[in-house]
């Protein structure tokens, strides 16, 4: 289906207009775009350009007719970018020291600032990129045609006629408006950056918009895709085609040094390169990038195939493939998303080609010609550049017209790759070897581009014009692995082995000048030019000749600052004007015209030079390596000496201590730098190291100053923001521990099993007349004495061997007037079995025993004081168990406010391992406070058990169901203990609350899988149930080792472990069954055991066995969408701990979404109209502070929003009735303290809400 032809016209003229706008914002904003994580983010996206049109269409066309080898396309690239960081990083302190503005005048600067290396570079790029540009032309001409129907007459006919003509007059209208307006070629273009960057974003959406739509709509999902392939093995061995090893070396090295030579890319990547974290950020993003944009190539080249046929043009795949199934919007959006690729690429291109051509090309011949003219050459400079854009884009329309449907779009894309790769030999070679000569440079551009005229370009004209396959002219020429390449890899290998040659060779037997040697030092070793060897003062008159020759070009305000501050020598001033007029015409032509103003200067000589060069090579190459090794270590470092001036520092260290980039410079003083108040105070000099901690913005750093053997001193900082976070975490949370230990009311001590102590609770320390100082640390015998100890002693033993004891014993005179209290020592069992050490109870039972007292003495009485007694001590009894009942439930409510701290604790210990997942310490914290949280919730189960807290719900209901949810919640755990797991199927029904019948069978599956393994025989257990008169036994068997039956008895208690199984690794807390014996009594369902050893075990469950019931229908199940994790989610987290705030924010941050934190109502509300925008998820607790509750502000704020937000309660209650009143809301129930994964899981079945603020 096709879309009327002015619709698409004006669609993309509303797009183009769109672009305008966005490139006028990013001028008007030009500063925001450019700092903080904007300037990165702008910069890593522009990169994409090099994702043109031949990306878009040609890499699923490359992928329909040659296989996977399009892949290398953009491997390469991405090598340059993560392997080459360091020779990038060079390129743009390089560029910048020399107010480089385009790769050819990167070339002329470097050798010698030679007028035939920036000549010779711009023909060779001009020709080069001319069918680059004629490609993206091309495409967008292909496009429009295959979307647009044609219109009968008028301007729409036209368009549809020529429309390679309307892109390119449109193209040259936006770079002249926003790429050629400015005088000074170096300078950024922020707009137009920023519009290069929304462009990358458009073309992104697009293939990732097209790629699901034809793996899910026009298929159903990659399965059926995969399916039809296999029923044509044609197009999958066409697809699949690899081609040889040697070709896909050719190709990944053609790619990328493309890449660092194309000029649009060396613009991008060098030229507009502004901010110190650009380079990092797009080491990472930029791959990224590149994986991203072919993740469909594959899928839509075999679509293509199987749908399209034959006969379309694999180039226009992702365009055919929506509109043969009639979605006008989506075709659309892609063509818009082509038309973005083009663009970006030709806009940029015309921009660095007409500033080579006017500084290489125009310039220098104008300036020559009226070098006496005294009027102003700014204008000059402008024009001649805007024309050079209309040239350039009507050179490549011509090209296109000729070459218009006979070459497919990835050919055009590699003649193109080929000439411009003909830089890198000299762009390389000129960073890092200084006998690189400028005569050796022009050789091997000749060279490479003889040899790319006559084996690429000629054949590609001709075959456009002749048509028929393209010829290989070099074929007969090379050895037979190169021989069987394609012609453009033959090409590409010829061309840089006779450019590497010539420039190598005529560069060792070439003399090198003054001009030479200075040049090749400053790229190679980083020298500033500017630097004399000898200061030689420049008279007064000398700086306002050089002043007004500088206003001429960028204006007399300009000019005066070039010169402002301290005087200067001869030669650095002569530097500096010519640096500063690089910057706009370029180096050869400020080399002219500097050269003419020193006629009467007085240039320097530099015999001394020669003398020290060799011994100051070895000195500069070591600082060079020293400099980037600084650069690559994660924490900040710098030098400075005994008068505290800088002598050395790295990025680090000025982003952790937010100095300002500009006056971080060698032999700058720490007063200075920018710095803080407290940074320049501590930086002071100190004479003794020292360790400090800032906090600036929610940041804490460690700064820590070595003072230096004779004088100066080392300053090394590093972020510690997460560690000190999490360290203030586990301190409350210890705290707390404590407050809630030491206000129970029972005697809790815990020592070694060297009988030292190392923890009491203030009411054993007052029961026994001592303070914490006085027991911890101490043996047992040291702390109550040799008399009591000995009383103790058997006890002691006891509990060493392995068993729990339990005793009563009488206390001295204490402060806390307990007599006589009921003893129980619970033995710590390691994982390999062995007793690390013991928990110490006292409860006191003085009153129950005073009670019993008197109870003995009144039935000495008469009855009726007996009858008097008895009632006195049952009311005496029935305080004891309410007491003791109190006692239980305030252990539960305290273990419910526990899980607050670890909550926190365990989302800051989950970002510091998402930060630095080597450091193996979050790992081990993770391990400890998991441990304590199953610690907690046992005791918690417990507790309520105890406490009567849970109210069963009992009802009829058919066991298979359960058994079958069973056999699949426990299939991954006995899968991976290697265990056969069996259910008999069942048709029995039963009477009795099926979650907590579900709960005792999980407990009890879950022991035998993990403990009932026997040396020498596979595992297995058995789930099923048999008739027992009016009841139904449930059993769980297995043939593990067997429980002796002196052990059957205790195996119910708490903290019992008979098998610990050290090989596997299973530190249970023996807590399992002792809940599962309080859920049976609470119940009422007899259980027990049958076992012997090397015989298996056998736990069985009696429940009442009632008739069949008629079961309610189950819903049909829905189809679920894919869950969708998206990293730039907003969402919205309610709770009244501040700590709990802090860790979401830096738990949820850290995975790259947008987080806002509130204590309440009001604060939620302010913080979504701060944000602009809707929460995609709401996190909130239920207990807060004041005001309404978790699950009422939730309901509160969906009507003020009129939108039904997805929400999530996060909370430590575990009140049964909680559930279905957050499910009767839609809302999501997690408890705390929360696995950092459920979380993650919460997010990922999130999608965005598309709603967003409204004015």
């Amino acid at each position: 289906m096709m879309l009327q032809e002015t619709a698409v016209f004006g669609l993309s003229l509303a797009y183009l207009g769109l672009l305008f706008a966005v490139a006028w914002l990013g001028d008007r904003h030009a500063r925001t775009w450019s700092t903080g994580a904007m300037g990165p983010l702008v910069y890593s996206l522009s990169l994409a350009i090099y994702c043109t049109s031949w990306t878009f269409y040609g890499a699923v066309g490359r992928a329909a007719t040659s296989g996977l080898d399009f892949i290398l396309i953009y491997v390469g690239p991405a090598l340059v970018v993560i392997a080459g960081y360091p020779m990038l990083r060079k390129m743009v302190q390089v560029a910048k020291r020399h107010n480089v503005t385009s790769i050819a005048d990167f070339l002329a600067s470097r050798y010698g600032k030679s007028r035939a290396v920036g000549v010779s570079a711009t023909l060779f790029a001009t020709l080069g990129v001319l069918p680059y540009i004629a490609l993206q032309l091309q495409a967008v001409s292909s496009s429009f045609k295959a979307i647009a129907t044609p219109g009968v007459s008028g301007a729409a006919a036209v368009v549809h006629t020529d429309t390679s003509l309307f892109v390119a007059v449109l193209m040259a209208l936006f770079t002249i408006l926003f790429g050629v307006r400015n005088v000074q070629a170096s300078e950024q273009h922020r707009g137009m950056m920023v519009a290069i960057a929304f462009e990358s974003v458009v073309k992104l959406a697009a293939l990732l918009a097209v790629g699901p739509f034809v793996l899910f709509v026009l298929f159903d999902g990659p399965a059926d895709l995969l399916a039809k392939v296999a029923a044509a093995p044609a197009i999958g061995e066409r697809v699949t085609n690899q081609g040889s090893a040697l070709s896909w070396v050719v190709l990944t090295l053609l790619a990328g040094t493309a890449f660092l030579c194309l000029p649009r890319q060396f613009h991008v990547a060098v030229v507009e390169h502004d901010h110190p974290a650009s380079l990092r950020t797009a080491r990472w993003l930029f791959p990224l990038y590149m994986v991203l944009i072919n993740l469909f190539v594959v899928p839509l080249a075999v679509a293509g195939l199987l749908l399209l046929g034959p006969g379309a043009n694999p180039d226009l795949f992702v365009l055919g493939l929506p509109m043969s199934a009639g979605e006008d919007w989506l075709s659309l959006f892609v063509f818009i998303g082509g038309l973005s690729a083009a663009t970006s690429m030709v806009i940029v291109a015309c921009m660095a080609l007409s500033s080579m051509i006017g500084n290489e090309l125009v310039m220098p011949y104008l300036l020559r010609r009226d070098a006496g003219r005294a009027s102003e050459m700014g204008g000059t400079v402008v024009l001649v550049r805007r024309l050079a854009v209309i040239v350039i884009l009507l050179a490549g329309y011509a090209y296109e017209r000729v070459i218009s449907g006979y070459l497919p779009l990835a050919s055009i894309g590699m003649i193109s790759f080929c000439a411009v790769a003909n830089f890198a030999p000299g762009l390389v070679l000129g960073l890092y070897w200084r006998r690189a000569h400028r005569f050796g440079v022009v050789a091997g551009l000749l060279g490479g581009f003889v040899v790319w005229l006559y084996a690429l370009l000629l054949p590609s004209l001709r075959q456009a014009t002749s048509g028929g396959k393209q010829s290989a002219p070099l074929q007969s020429w090379l050895p037979g692995p190169l021989a069987e390449l394609d012609p453009v890899g033959q090409g590409f290998i010829v061309c840089m082995l006779v450019n590497t040659a010539l420039l190598v060779g005529v560069s060792l037997l070439a003399r090198p000048l003054g001009r030479d040697r200075q040049q090749a030092e400053s790229f190679v070793l980083g020298t500033d030019p500017e630097q004399p060897a000898t200061p030689v003062p420049v008279a007064a008159t000398r700086i306002a000749e050089l002043s007004d020759l500088l206003a001429r070009f960028i204006g007399p305000e300009r000019a005066e600052r070039v010169f402002a501050g301290g005087p200067l020598s001869t030669q650095a001033a002569l530097a500096r004007a010519e640096r500063v007029l690089s910057g706009t015409l370029g180096a050869a032509s400020a080399r002219v015209i500097v050269a003419a103003s020193a006629r009467r200067g007085l240039i320097l000589p530099g015999t001394a030079r020669a003398i020290i060069d060799e011994a100051s090579e070895a000195i500069r190459y070591n600082y060079e390596i020293l400099r980037n090794t600084l650069d690559h270590v994660g924490m900040g470092i710098a030098a400075f000496d005994r008068a505290g001036r800088l002598e050395i520092s790295n990025e680090r260290f000025t982003t952790l201590l937010s100095l300002d980039p500009d006056k971080v410079a060698v032999g700058a003083p720490v007063t200075q730098l920018g710095g803080a108040g407290e940074v320049e105070r501590l930086l002071s000099r100190p004479d003794t190291a020292q360790i400090h901690e800032l906090v600036s913005g929610g940041r804490v750093v460690e700064l820590r100053l070595d003072p230096l053997p004779g004088s100066g001193f080392v300053a090394t900082c590093h972020d510690v923001t997460t560690r000190v976070r999490t360290a203030e975490a586990l301190r409350d949370s210890e705290r707390r521990i404590r407050v809630y230990t030491d206000n129970v009311p029972v005697l809790i001590a815990y020592l070694d099993k060297d009988e030292r102590y190392r923890f009491t609770n203030r009411p054993y320390q007052q029961a026994l007349n001592l303070t914490a100082s006085q027991t911890e640390g101490r043996t047992s015998l040291e702390v109550i004495g040799a008399e009591r100890y000995n009383r103790l002693k058997p006890y002691i033993d006891g509990v060493l061997a392995g068993h729990e004891q339990h005793f009563e014993i009488e206390f001295p005179t204490n402060d806390v007037k307990i007599e006589v209290a009921a003893g129980t020592y619970i033995p710590h069992v390691d994982h390999s079995g062995s007793v690390v050490g013991f928990f110490l109870l006292y409860q006191d039972i003085t009153q129950a025993r005073k009670a019993e007292a008197e109870l003995r003495q009144s039935k000495e009485n008469l009855e009726q004081r007996v009858v008097e007694r008895t009632a006195e001590l049952e009311a005496s009894r029935a305080e004891a168990e309410a007491a003791n009942l109190g006692k239980t439930r305030f252990i539960a409510a305290a273990s419910h406010d526990l899980l607050q701290p670890l909550h926190a604790a365990r989302l800051f210990t989950a970002a510091l391992i998402d930060r630095d997942p080597r450091n193996d310490l979050g790992g081990k914290i993770e391990l400890s406070l998991g441990a304590v949280e199953s610690l907690i919730d046992a005791l918690l189960d417990i507790s309520k058990l105890d406490a009567g807290a849970f109210q069963p719900e009992t009802r009829p209901f058919a066991l298979q169901p359960l058994f079958d949810s069973l056999a699949t919640a426990l299939a991954p755990l006995a899968q991976r203990h290697g265990v056969e797991l069996r259910v008999v199927p069942t048709r029995a029904f039963v009477s009795t609350d099926p979650a907590f019948l579900r709960r005792v069978l999980q407990n009890l599956l879950s022991n035998a899988i993990r403990y009932g393994a026997a040396p020498g025989r596979p595992q297995r257990v058995l789930l099923g149930c048999r008739r027992d008169g009016e009841r139904l036994r449930i059993e769980v068997r297995d043939n593990g080792p067997g429980i002796p039956e002196d052990k059957q008895a205790v195996i119910f208690e708490e903290f019992v472990r008979l098998n610990p199984d050290e090989d596997r690794g299973e530190r249970g807390l023996g807590l399992g069954l002792a809940i599962v014996e309080r859920i049976a009594r609470m119940l009422d369902l007899p259980i027990g055991l049958s076992s012997a050893p090397g015989r298996g075990s056998t736990f069985h469950v009696g429940v009442t066995r009632i008739a069949s019931v008629v079961a309610a229908p189950s819903a049909a199940p829905t189809q679920q969408a894919a869950p969708v994790f998206d990293p730039d989610a907003f969402v919205l987290c309610i709770d009244n701990e501040a700590q709990v705030r802090e860790a979401m924010a830096t738990l949820i941050g850290g995975w790259g979404c947008q987080v806002a934190v509130a204590a309440n109502l009001d604060e939620a509300i302010a913080a979504v109209d701060a944000a602009g925008r809707f929460p995609d998820l709401l996190v909130a607790d239920l207990h807060l502070d004041e005001g309404p509750d978790g699950l009422e502000i939730i309901e509160t704020l969906r009507r003020r929003w009129a939108l039904s937000v997805p929400a999530a309660l996060i909370t430590a209650d575990r009140d049964p009735t909680l559930r279905p009143r957050a499910r009767a809301r839609g809302v999501e129930l997690l408890h705390k303290p929360v696995k950092p994964a459920a979380l993650r899981a919460l997010l990922r079945l999130r999608s965005r809400a598309t709603e967003r603020l409204t004015a």
